[in-house]
């Protein structure tokens, strides 16, 4: 059975998830931090994009002020293997595995396993078939915009999680919560099924599934 799999993210009134200069900020609250601490403590992996990791450096373990458990696996998108060898993911505070396309230079690093699957870009059906051999069950899908939009168009996710900060950044090239291309007509669109809303201090969270129909 494939992993049951968590898109999640937060963002600006206006859709937007960093500064125009795509410096990163802070749209959860207290309240949603504390949401997704637990969420990750029960995840088995965490997936981000090598982007997140060379702009925001994140260490994706579960921060005990906010809830206990097991730190998941931490699982960088990085075909052409850039991850910097002083990244917090890399410590040994979890394990680490650094999926990089089927051509790329490998280079050994302490604490990381290399899963190779894809060339110019990452295969994530290949990915997640391998995720499963290793018994690999409920992900959660962090970011950033490109790999957000890699598996909503690929459909690839049961649950998308949007926590709504309770602030506007704006600027037209400002990072949203889905990068990529896009859709090109109405009828293209990825459809979605609102599950549930729930205030979480001052923003929201928004629950969706994809739509059947």
């Amino acid at each position: 059975m494939k992993p049951y799999i968590i898109l999640n993210c937060a963002a600006s009134a206006d859709g937007k998830i960093a500064l125009p200069d795509r410096q990163k900020l802070n749209l959860s609250n207290d309240e949603d931090f504390s949401r997704v601490h637990s969420l990750r403590s029960e995840c088995d992996a965490i997936i981000v994009g090598i982007d997140t990791v060379i702009q925001d450096n994140p260490s994706l373990t579960i921060n005990q002020k906010y809830s206990g458990g097991k730190n998941p696996l931490r699982i960088i998108l990085d075909t052409n293997y850039r991850t910097p060898e002083n990244s917090k993911i890399l410590d040994k505070s979890s394990k680490t595995l650094i999926a990089i396309g089927k051509k790329t230079p490998d280079k050994k690093l302490d604490n990381v396993e290399i899963v190779r699957c894809g060339n110019k870009e990452i295969n994530l059906e290949e990915l997640l078939n391998y995720l499963t051999k290793i018994k690999i069950k409920k992900i959660m899908v962090e970011g950033g915009e490109t790999v957000l939009w890699s598996f909503l168009e690929k459909e690839l996710f049961d649950e998308l999680n949007i926590f709504i900060s309770s602030i506007i950044i704006g600027g037209k090239n400002t990072p949203t919560i889905a990068g990529g291309k896009g859709y090109i007509n109405e009828k293209s669109t990825l459809k979605l099924k609102l599950e549930n809303t729930e205030r979480i201090g001052d923003g929201i969270l928004l629950q969706y599934s994809k739509s059947k129909n």
